[in-house]
C-alpha cells in the first residue's frame, strides 16, 4: 500500500512496475488466508476431544467419588467440594468458558509476532517517533491485563452465584410435584429471583469491566497513532504525506483488531482459567469410593459416619448376615437402617472396625430410583432379557394389572424419575429390577412403604415365600410381620446401633418352584449384562386392549424441539425492545451510528489534513507557516476523543441493555415453568430445563450482546465504507458489488447450514445433562453393580458423540465459509488498488486515494467479520429463542387471575362435594374417577381405601385442580374449586401431605413456612408437638428439630421417617381446613405411625381429614370417623 500510494502521488519515484504491489495486495492475504485457516482447523479439531475428555472425567470422578455417596450430597458453604447441581456448572459453563480461551496462545504468539513487525515498518515509515508510539504502546499494554485480573476475581464471585442458582432451580425443578401441591410457586420464585438478583450484581460489575477492557482495545493503537503523528508533525518539522499516514493507519488498524482481539481473549482466558482451576479443584477433590473387601455381607465391631462431619453414626456394629436366606432389619424412625445398607456398600465413611461385602449388589433404596426410559428397560437394567424370567417377575411384582391399563404395555415410558406412575408402581418397578438381576445378594429399604396391604400381601407372597428368590442373599429393611417372621436373622437398630439379634433355630427353606436356575439365571453375572440397545431396538412387550391408564398415559419422553430454518429477523428486534422498550432500542440503534460515523471522521479528517500537505520538494513552504499542521492535529486530536467517548458510552447503553433482558427473560422463564402443568414435566426431562437456565442464559448474559454490538458495528461499518469508497472511485461500485455480493451469498448458504448444526449442538447437550442428573440420582444403585459404572460411562460417551459430530460440523462449517469470505477479502483488495491505478490521472488527491484504499482494504476485513458475526448472532439467538421458547409456555391455569383479584372467600370450614365427577388427566385421556359422587362434612376424618389403579390419589389430585373434570363439579363450602385461584386453593383451603416428603436446603423455618407469615412462636409449636412423635427421643433429635436448623437438598441429612415428621409439622401451621393425606406415614414404623395419629387428632381438631391408606394398620386405629372404598373409579362403599 505504501508504495502504490507513493506512486500515485510521485510515479517518478516509482523503481517497480505498480501492478506488483497490487497483485501483493491479493496474495498477502491469501497467504494469511492459508495459514490462519490451518492453524483453526487444528485447534478446533483439538478442542472438541478436549471438550469430550473434560466432560467424561467430570463424569467419571463423580461416578467414583465418595462426596456424591447418598448421605454426602452436601458441603458447608466455604469449602472448596462441589454439590451435586455443581456439576451442571462444571460441564455447561466451565467446560466451555475453558473453551472459549484457547485462542489466547494464538494471541500470545502470532500477536506478539504481529506486533513486532507493525512496529518495525512504522520505524520505516515515520523514523524515531515511531518509537515514541511504541513506548506509549508498551505503557498502555498492561492495562487490560490489570483489568483482566480484576476480572478474574469477579468472576469468580459470578460463578459462585451461579452454581448457588443452578443448584436451587435443580432442586425445585426436581421436586416440581411438592411445590406445586404446598401451592409454593410463588415462595420459590422470590427465592430464586433474590439469588438471581445477586448474581446479577455480580455480573453487571464483570460486564462493566468488559466495556473498559474493550475501550482499552480502541485506545491502545488509537493513542500510539496520536502520539506518532503529534511527534513527527512537531519535533520532525516534516508534512505527514499521504503514503506514510495511511500506511501507517493501515498498520495501526491491524494492531487495533490485534489489541481488540487481545481484549476480548483476555476476558474469555480470565473466565477460562478460572472455570480450569474449577475442574481441577473438583477432580482433585474427588476422593475414591473405598469399597469393602469383597465376601460375605457382615460387619465386625464397625462405626460408621454417613458423612465427614456428621453428628449421628453408626457404631460398634457386628453383624454376621445369614447367606442364601431372608435377613430383616428392623427398628424406630431415624434408627439407622437405610443407613446400614448404605454403610454395607461401602457408601459411608468407614472409621473404625471391617465389613465384608459382594462386590455385586442389587440395592433398592426406599426412595424410588428410575431411569427417563420404558418399564422394560427399568426393570432389565442393561441385562440380557429372559422371557421366562420376565414373566416371573413381573407377575410377583403384581406389575401385570398395571400393565394392561397402560396402552404401550411395560414399554410405557415412565418419564422424568417415574414422575408418570404412583409411587407404589415406581417401588414395584425398583423391586422388579432387583428382583430380576443376576446378583446373589439383595439390599431392599422398605420396599412396601409405599404398597396397599393387598398388594403388600400379593408381594411378599409371590417375590418371599414362592421361591423366587431361592439361594439368593436378602437384607430387608421392614416393618413388616411376615417377613420378621419368616426371617433367618433379624437385626433391630436403635439410636445408630444393635440393640438386638435374633437368629431362627433354622433358615427358612423355600422349595425353589421358580428358581434361578429355571429362569436361565444360572450364567456368570457378568455375562448377564447385555449391550446397551441401540436407538430403535425393539423388544416384545405385553400390551392390553384394556385403555384405562393411571395418571393419563405416560407416553415416551417427547423429542427436544429444534426449530427449523433461519432465526426470523423481527427476533433480534424483540430483544432490542427488551432493552427497555423500542426507545431503548432505537436509542441503541442510533448510537451505534453515531460511533461508526465518528470513527470514519477520524480516516477523512486524516485525508483533509494529507490532500494540505504540499509535495516533498516544497516542504519547506509548509514548515514556515507553523499553524496549519497544529490546527489539522488538534482536530485530529479531538475526532479520536470523541470516538473513544462514544464507543465507550455505546459499549455501555449495550451493556445495560442486555442486563436488563437476561433480567426479564430470566424471571419470565422461571414464572412460566413454576406455573406450567405437571405433564409439561412428564414430557419435558428436567435436564432440558436447565440446559436453558445454564447455557442458553450464560449466552444471555455474556455472549449475546456482543456479538449484537459487533454485528450492527461491522454492518454500519460496511455500508459507511461502500459509501466511502463510490463517492471517490465511483467506479469501483462495480467489482465491489459483484465480489460483495458474491461474498454474502456465500455467508446465506453458510448461515442456512450453520444455524441448523448450532442448533443441533444445543440439542444434543440436553442429554448429557439428563444423564448426569439421572446417574447422581441412582449413583448408589449403579455402584451396587459390578459393571454398570462403565455401561453408565459408555451411555455417556455415546451422547459426548454425537454432541462432538455436531461440534466439528459446526467448526467446519466456518472454515469453509472462512476460506470464501477471506478470497473475497482479497479480491476486494485487489480490485480497489487496480482501480486506484487505474484512475491516477483523474486529479484525485492522494489524500483521497488514500481515504478510499484504505477503505477498501477495510472493506475486505469488514465482510469477513460481518458474515462472521451475522452468523454468531444468528446462533446466540437461537438461545434467546429457546429461552422465549419456555418464558411462554401455556399456565396449568390459563384463567389465573392476578394476584389479589381472585373471588373473595368467606372463612372455609372444610366441606367437600363431588358431584357426578368424571375426570382424566388429559383431553384425550380415559376417565380414571367414572360419575362420582360423594359429600364429606366439615371436620370429618375420612380414610381412603382401594388396590392401585382403583382412583385414590386421583380422588386427592382432583381436589386440587391437577385433573381435568370432563362431568360434574367439585366444590369446596359449595363454592367451585374452578373459581377458586390455584394458590389460595393450594396454599389456604387445602394442604396435602404427599407420600414423598420433600425437604428443601436451607432452615427448618424456611421448610415450615416460606412466606414467613407465622410467628417463630407457632413454628416453634408446630416442632414441639413432632419433636415428641418419635418412640425414642434422643438428644441428637431434640437438637435437630430447631428453626435454625439446617436442611441439605432433599433433606438428605435426615431418615425418610423424620422427613415425613417434618412433612407433617409443616402441614400443621398452614390454615387450612382441608388436609390431604397420600400415605404419610408410609416410612415410619407402626408405633411412630400410632403417635403421628394422635398428634394429627390433637392438631387436627375440627379439620376436614382426607387419607389415602395402604395399609390396613393406618385405618383400624379409632382415628378416623370413616372408610371409603374406591373401585375402577368409583365409590364401592
Amino acid at each position: 500500500m505504501y508504495h502504490l500510494l507513493g506512486f500515485l502521488e510521485n510515479p517518478s519515484n516509482s523503481i517497480m512496475h505498480p501492478f506488483l504491489w497490487v497483485a501483493l495486495l491479493f496474495g498477502g492475504l491469501m497467504a494469511r488466508l492459508i495459514s490462519y485457516q490451518q492453524y483453526i482447523f487444528t485447534s478446533t479439531r483439538l478442542l472438541v476431544r478436549v471438550d469430550m475428555l473434560l466432560i467424561q472425567e467430570i463424569y467419571r470422578a463423580a461416578l467414583r467419588s465418595y462426596q456424591f455417596s447418598a448421605h454426602n450430597n452436601y458441603v458447608e458453604k466455604g469449602t472448596e467440594t462441589l454439590n451435586r447441581p455443581d456439576l451442571v456448572t462444571l460441564v455447561s459453563y466451565n467446560v466451555d468458558a475453558i473453551d472459549s480461551a484457547r485462542d489466547i496462545f494464538y494471541v500470545a504468539t502470532a500477536g506478539t509476532l504481529s506486533t513486532l513487525i507493525a512496529m518495525t515498518f512504522l520505524y520505516h515509515l515515520l523514523g524515531w517517533p515511531s518509537l515514541i508510539g511504541v513506548l506509549t504502546l508498551i505503557l498502555l499494554t498492561p492495562l487490560p491485563a490489570l483489568l483482566s485480573q480484576r476480572m478474574s476475581r469477579i468472576q469468580q464471585t459470578v460463578l459462585r452465584a451461579t452454581d448457588s442458582r443452578l443448584s436451587t432451580i435443580s432442586e425445585f425443578l426436581q421436586s416440581i410435584r411438592t411445590v406445586k401441591y404446598l401451592g409454593w410457586e410463588r415462595a420459590v420464585e422470590k427465592k430464586v429471583n433474590d439469588i438471581r438478583a445477586i448474581e446479577q450484581e455480580r455480573l453487571w460489575k464483570r460486564n462493566f469491566h468488559s466495556a473498559v477492557i474493550s475501550m482499552a482495545g480502541d485506545l491502545l493503537p488509537l493513542s500510539t497513532l496520536l502520539v506518532m503523528f503529534s511527534v513527527f508533525v512537531l519535533f520532525t518539522n516534516q508534512p505527514l504525506r499521504a503514503p506514510e499516514a495511511f500506511t501507517s493507519l493501515t498498520i495501526v488498524e491491524t494492531l487495533r483488531s490485534q489489541f481488540v482481539w487481545l481484549a476480548n481473549v483476555s476476558r474469555w482466558a480470565a473466565q477460562g482459567m478460572e472455570s480450569l482451576r474449577r475442574v481441577d479443584r473438583f477432580l482433585e477433590s474427588a476422593v475414591e469410593l473405598k469399597r469393602h473387601p469383597a465376601g460375605p455381607p457382615m460387619f465386625n465391631n464397625a462405626t460408621f459416619h454417613p458423612t465427614p462431619v456428621a453428628v449421628f453414626k453408626l457404631q460398634n456394629l457386628s453383624i454376621a448376615f445369614r447367606e442364601k436366606s431372608l435377613n430383616v432389619v428392623t427398628g424406630h424412625t431415624g434408627s439407622g437402617k437405610s443407613a446400614l445398607l448404605l454403610s454395607l456398600l461401602g457408601e459411608t465413611v468407614l472409621v473404625a472396625g471391617s465389613a465384608s461385602c459382594p462386590s455385586d449388589v442389587s440395592y433398592v433404596p426406599q426412595t424410588a430410583w428410575l431411569q427417563n426410559d420404558s418399564i422394560r428397560q427399568n426393570i432389565l437394567f442393561y441385562s440380557h432379557f429372559n422371557k421366562a424370567r420376565y414373566d416371573a417377575v413381573i407377575d410377583a411384582c403384581a406389575l401385570l394389572p398395571d400393565f394392561r391399563t397402560f396402552p404401550s404395555g411395560d414399554e410405557t415410558h415412565v418419564g422424568e424419575r417415574g414422575s408418570s406412575l404412583s409411587g407404589g408402581q415406581r417401588q414395584r418397578i425398583s423391586l422388579a429390577r432387583a428382583v430380576y438381576s443376576c446378583t446373589e445378594t439383595l439390599l431392599l429399604d422398605d420396599v412396601f412403604s409405599a404398597l396397599d396391604t393387598h398388594t403388600t400381601n400379593f408381594v411378599y407372597e409371590r417375590c418371599f415365600r414362592s421361591g423366587l428368590l431361592a439361594g439368593r442373599t436378602v437384607i430387608l429393611v421392614t416393618h413388616l410381620p411376615a417377613a420378621i417372621q419368616d426371617a433367618s436373622l433379624v437385626v433391630t437398630m436403635q439410636h445408630g446401633a444393635v440393640s438386638e439379634i435374633v437368629e431362627a433355630a433354622q433358615q427358612l427353606r423355600i422349595p425353589a418352584k421358580v428358581s434361578l436356575e429355571e429362569t436361565g439365571s444360572d450364567e456368570d453375572p457378568a455375562s448377564h449384562i447385555m449391550a446397551i440397545p441401540e436407538e430403535g431396538q425393539e423388544l416384545d412387550h405385553v400390551t392390553s386392549d384394556n385403555t384405562s391408564v393411571l395418571q393419563g398415559s405416560p407416553q415416551k419422553i417427547q423429542k427436544e424441539a429444534t426449530a427449523e430454518g433461519r432465526i426470523p429477523r423481527t427476533l433480534v428486534w424483540k430483544y432490542l425492545v427488551l432493552f427497555g422498550g423500542k426507545r431503548h432500542a432505537f436509542l441503541a440503534i442510533l448510537s451505534a451510528l453515531i460511533v461508526q460515523i465518528a470513527f470514519f471522521s477520524i480516516t477523512y479528517w486524516l485525508s483533509i489534513w494529507t490532500s494540505s500537505s504540499p509535495k516533498e520538494d516544497n516542504a519547506a513552504v509548509a514548515t514556515s507557516s507553523g499553524h496549519r499542521p497544529n490546527f489539522y492535529l488538534a482536530i485530529y486530536c479531538g475526532t479520536v476523543l470523541i470516538f473513544l467517548t462514544l464507543q465507550f458510552t455505546n459499549n455501555i447503553i449495550y451493556q445495560v441493555g442486555a442486563w436488563r433482558a437476561a433480567r426479564s427473560l430470566h424471571a419470565s422463564m422461571l414464572s412460566s415453568l413454576l406455573h406450567a402443568p405437571l405433564s409439561f414435566y412428564t414430557f419435558n426431562p428436567i435436564g432440558r430445563c436447565l440446559n436453558r437456565f445454564g447455557l442458553d442464559t450464560q449466552s444471555l448474559d455474556t455472549v449475546l450482546v456482543d456479538w449484537l454490538r459487533q454485528t450492527l458495528d461491522n454492518g454500519l461499518r460496511f455500508f459507511l465504507r461502500i459509501l466511502g469508497v463510490a463517492s471517490i472511485l465511483p467506479i469501483f461500485a462495480a467489482p465491489a458489488a459483484a465480489i460483495c455480493g458474491l461474498g454474502f451469498a456465500v455467508g446465506e448458504a453458510y448461515t442456512r447450514a450453520q444455524v441448523g448444526v448450532k442448533r443441533l449442538c444445543a440439542v444434543s447437550y440436553s442429554p448429557i445433562v439428563t444423564h448426569f442428573g439421572d446417574t447422581l440420582a441412582g449413583l448408589s444403585i449403579i455402584r451396587a453393580r459390578t459393571a454398570h459404572p462403565g455401561i453408565f460411562q459408555s451411555m455417556l460417551a455415546s451422547y459426548v458423540a454425537e454432541r462432538t459430530r455436531a461440534c466439528e460440523a459446526q467448526y467446519n462449517l466456518n472454515r469453509w465459509v472462512s476460506v470464501r469470505s477471506d478470497l473475497c477479502a482479497a479480491a476486494v483488495s485487489m480490485a480497489a488498488g487496480a482501480v486506484a491505478l487505474w484512475k491516477s490521472n483523474s486529479g484525485v488527491s492522494p489524500g483521497l486515494v488514500g481515504f478510499s484504499l484504505t477503505n477498501a482494504i477495510g472493506l475486505s476485513q469488514t465482510i469477513l467479520t460481518l458474515v462472521r458475526n451475522m452468523n454468531e448472532l444468528e446462533v446466540e439467538m437461537n438461545s434467546f429463542q429457546r429461552v422465549s421458547e419456555y418464558a411462554h409456555i401455556a399456565p396449568e391455569d390459563a384463567k389465573r387471575l392476578p394476584l389479589g383479584s381472585e373471588l373473595v372467600l368467606p372463612p372455609s370450614t372444610g366441606k367437600i362435594d363431588f358431584h357426578n365427577v368424571t375426570a382424566r388427566y388429559t383431553e384425550a385421556g380415559p376417565p380414571i374417577l367414572s360419575d362420582l359422587t360423594l359429600s364429606i362434612r366439615p371436620g370429618t376424618r375420612i380414610a381412603v381405601v382401594g388396590r392401585t389403579g382403583s382412583g385414590k390419589s386421583t380422588l386427592a389430585l382432583s381436589l386440587l385442580r391437577f385433573t381435568q373434570l370432563s362431568k360434574g363439579t367439585i366444590t369446596i363450602d359449595d363454592i367451585s374449586i374452578q373459581d377458586i385461584g390455584l394458590e389460595t386453593l393450594r396454599r389456604d383451603l387445602v394442604t396435602m401431605i404427599p407420600q414423598d416428603a420433600i425437604l428443601f436446603e436451607g432452615s427448618i423455618r424456611e421448610n415450615l413456612d416460606p412466606f414467613s407469615s407465622h410467628s417463630d412462636a407457632e413454628l416453634q409449636s408446630a416442632l414441639d408437638a413432632c419433636s415428641n412423635i418419635s418412640t425414642s427421643p434422643s438428644a441428637a433429635t431434640n437438637q435437630l428439630l430447631r428453626l435454625g436448623t439446617a436442611i441439605h437438598p432433599h433433606g438428605a441429612n435426615l431418615s425418610h421417617g423424620q422427613r415425613q415428621i417434618l412433612s407433617l409439622a409443616r402441614a400443621l401451621v398452614r390454615p387450612s381446613r382441608i388436609m390431604l393425606l397420600d400415605e404419610s406415614t408410609a416410612s415410619v414404623d407402626s408405633a411412630t405411625e400410632a403417635r403421628m395419629q394422635v398428634i394429627m387428632g390433637e392438631q387436627f381438631r375440627g379439620r376436614t381429614v382426607v387419607a389415602i391408606c395402604h395399609r390396613l394398620r393406618g385405618v383400624v386405629g379409632g382415628f378416623f370417623d370413616q372408610v371409603l372404598v374406591l373401585g375402577n373409579g368409583e365409590v364401592k362403599e
